[in-house]
């Protein structure tokens, strides 16, 4: 089962994400979308895992972070991933907090002791993914250099694991369990 484990955003951040996925599609970039109901911000991917795995990961999780303290994140800017010349990956910025370091590295932990290989490339760059870009035009720079964002805090209390499901429209994200702070690991019966 493709799974990645992340952390839920709330609708505010989904109406300036589509705002600003709007003004990029007016000025003529062409991208995989993120669709609203989709976005997140993944602290880890973890591919294809086995069903029973990610349970026990979902148990793991729930004793490691019962009592992690609540916090929150701030969403304030966009900006991009670049490949060569081109942006490759449009996003909104979310900036590195103590709390939510600690939350990775707490996670990451728990991933290496149970062997479930997860995309690790070293350093955790928190953001927000808006869409996956395929083509931009000339003077691409220039075009969205006026693009910004207020600042719109996201409270946290729990993370969440999913599954995504490749179609032809687009993956299908269904959330498996929910692993709050504060005690309680929810999990989607449906």
């Amino acid at each position: 089962m493709r799974t990645f484990v992340a952390l839920d955003i709330n609708s505010e951040v989904k109406e300036v994400a589509n705002e600003i996925i709007s003004k990029l599609m007016r000025m003529g970039f062409k991208a995989s979308w993120v669709k609203p109901e989709n976005m997140h911000l993944t602290l880890f991917f973890l591919g294809d895992v086995k069903e029973d795995l990610i349970d026990n990961l979902a148990e793991r999780l729930h004793k490691r972070l019962a009592g992690f303290p609540s916090f929150s994140f701030d969403v304030s800017g966009f900006g991009f991933f670049r490949f060569k010349n081109r942006p490759r990956v449009f996003f909104l910025k979310v900036p590195q907090s103590k709390a939510l370091q600690t939350l990775y590295l707490e996670m990451r932990s728990e991933m290496k002791k149970l062997r479930i290989p997860f995309d690790d490339q070293g350093n955790f760059v928190p953001h927000i993914t808006l869409g996956r870009v395929k083509y931009s035009p000339e003077r691409w720079e220039s075009l969205i250099e006026d693009i910004s964002t207020t600042k719109i805090t996201v409270p946290v209390d729990s993370v969440t694991i999913y599954s995504s499901t490749l179609t032809p429209a687009g993956p299908i994200y269904k959330w498996l369990y929910r692993v709050k702070f504060e005690g309680g690991l929810v999990k989607n019966e449906r």
